[in-house]
């Protein structure tokens, strides 16, 4: 095969060019959309090297269920899994959610992690100069897609002073001032811990029916919680969506599984945006065989709770202050000490906890939810560190 930079020397400049540019030049000549322009990547937790312990990451304490393994298992003795390319719709998945919720398999749509669902709710909604508001703190990702689309993110500040809980009066007048074309609702909240009940979400529902305005409910960590609740029946308004992520419910991060429910119109459009065949062959079969596990996720929630005790009493006799959580972690203030500091003491123990700084709260941690000697394990070594800084 002849390549065109071999017979073009024009072409073969170019190309040099842009394997050695540092894209300055490419900005300039305006290859790269203006909205994207110093868009970085937004700090998350795992993934640090030499961890024994990752209290960074929030996943279920007891591990991936056995489906899971019987899974891997099935899927390895079948090599027509790895040849075929895997159905594009997941139309087996979507019909297991949906008879599990109570919904029509026309108002599911299964992702490559909630994340995923995430990114592509802006692209069918948000247009330049639209508006989104985000609480804060609150999950990183949500205002990039809409900053991507030409949109503005504006942050309804939760107050430390109020213990970082949501001011529903507050929130709602925001939205019937500012008219956004999204409201994200992280539910229970991250990394405060906050799980809003059914009355005070009704109360934002209605705000965003009367503005206009999409409500994306993100439910990631609910299935972990003891107060989670059914939600499923408030996309009958139109203009809520609700994602989920089963990668935390059932400790499977390395198999990004995520799904939402949304009104069938909603749904058609997201599909339209989609890739294809986001969802692999093997993260497809997982749904299947994780969608009845409430007796697992039961046991879960017990141990948690359990263990949040334990981990709140132990933080505060530590001096350090807590904040009470309805989830599967614990935000923490550190009282002047830098997170990444303590990370860097605790790393030497293979321990790793959520510095919060990309939360815009520096001194403050998000600790996730293990079992009990791992908790214990934590406890002693942040006693150690505590002593000298």
């Amino acid at each position: 095969m002849i390549l065109a930079c071999s017979i073009f020397p024009r072409y073969r400049f170019i190309k040099q060019k842009l394997l050695h540019s540092d894209g300055a030049g490419m900005m300039g000549a305006g290859l790269i959309r203006e909205e994207i322009r110093g868009i970085g990547p937004c700090k998350h937790g795992g993934g640090v090297e030499g961890v024994r312990l990752d209290f960074s990451v929030s996943l279920n304490p007891l591990g991936p269920p056995p489906s899971i393994a019987a899974s891997l298992r099935r899927f390895a003795s079948d090599p027509a899994g790895l040849i075929h390319y895997p159905d594009s719709d997941s139309s087996n998945p979507c019909n297991v959610i949906a008879q599990s919720r109570g919904v029509l398999k026309e108002e599911v749509l299964v992702g490559n992690g909630a994340s995923e669902l995430l990114f592509m709710i802006p692209l069918i909604s948000i247009e330049k100069g639209d508006v989104a508001l985000i609480p804060s703190p609150s999950y990183g990702e949500y205002g990039r897609t809409v900053i991507m689309m030409g949109g503005q993110v504006c942050y309804h500040q939760l107050s430390r002073a109020n213990n970082f809980r949501m001011d529903i009066e507050s929130f709602k007048r925001e939205i019937e001032v500012i008219k956004p074309k999204i409201v994200f609702l992280c539910n229970p909240n991250n990394p405060t811990g906050e799980y809003l009940g059914r009355e005070d979400v009704l109360e934002i529902v209605e705000s965003c029916k009367q503005t206009g305005s999409f409500l994306v409910i993100d439910e990631a960590y609910a299935d972990l919680s003891l107060k989670r609740w059914y939600s499923d029946d408030l996309i009958r308004y139109g203009n809520v969506i609700i994602v989920r992520s089963l990668t935390k419910s059932f400790a499977c991060a390395g198999i990004r599984i995520g799904y939402l429910i949304a009104d069938k119109g909603v749904i058609s459009a997201l599909k339209s945006v989609k890739i294809p065949w986001n969802v692999n062959a093997l993260a497809q079969k997982v749904v299947v065989s994780l969608i009845d596990g409430i007796e697992y996720l039961n046991r879960s929630v017990r141990l948690i709770e359990r263990e949040k005790a334990y981990l709140f009493g132990e933080l505060k006799r530590l001096s350090l202050t807590p904040f009470e959580s309805d989830a599967n972690y614990i935000l923490v203030d550190l009282h002047g000490r830098s997170a990444a500091s303590i990370n860097e003491k605790l790393l030497e123990e293979g321990i790793y906890i959520r510095d919060c700084a990309s939360f815009g709260l520096p001194e403050f941690a998000r600790i996730g939810i293990r079992r009990h000697e791992d908790n214990v394990e934590l406890v002693n070594a942040l006693k150690k560190i505590l002593e000298v800084f």
